[in-house]
């Protein structure tokens, strides 16, 4: 598909090349592919996630600017490294998987609210 996009007669969005190239810049080892695969990114029907790892390392090679993503993977590492960002993301996943416990947080804020009202 990238040698597809790469013709003249071909569409100029490149979206094949520069989601293998993103991929690319993400994947280093197997374990950045099982990590990809748990949040279901990628899907894997090739065997081990070596060989998914190799595979884009191969790929990616020479075929844009290795800076091309720069700004994006500035973005995801600041906002990654933003603690309010981490201790809510870790909030919502620990305690509100539920809907219910949504809703009681709700109501229990609500009664909280009640009681300091009068």
């Amino acid at each position: 598909m990238v040698a597809y996009e790469m013709c003249p007669d071909a569409p100029d969005d490149y979206a094949v090349t520069s989601y293998i190239c993103f991929l690319y810049d993400l994947i280093d080892h197997a374990d950045d592919v099982k990590e990809l695969r748990s949040k279901h990114i990628l899907h894997n029907l090739l065997g081990s996630d070596d060989d998914v790892a190799q595979i884009f390392n191969e790929i990616g090679n020479d075929l844009v600017d290795p800076d091309a993503y720069k700004d994006v993977k500035d973005c995801i590492q600041k906002h990654y490294k933003k603690r309010v960002n981490t201790w809510i993301a870790q909030a919502l996943h620990n305690h509100f998987r539920s809907p219910w416990t949504v809703m009681a947080f709700i109501a229990a804020v609500l009664i909280l609210f009640q009681v300091s009202m009068d």
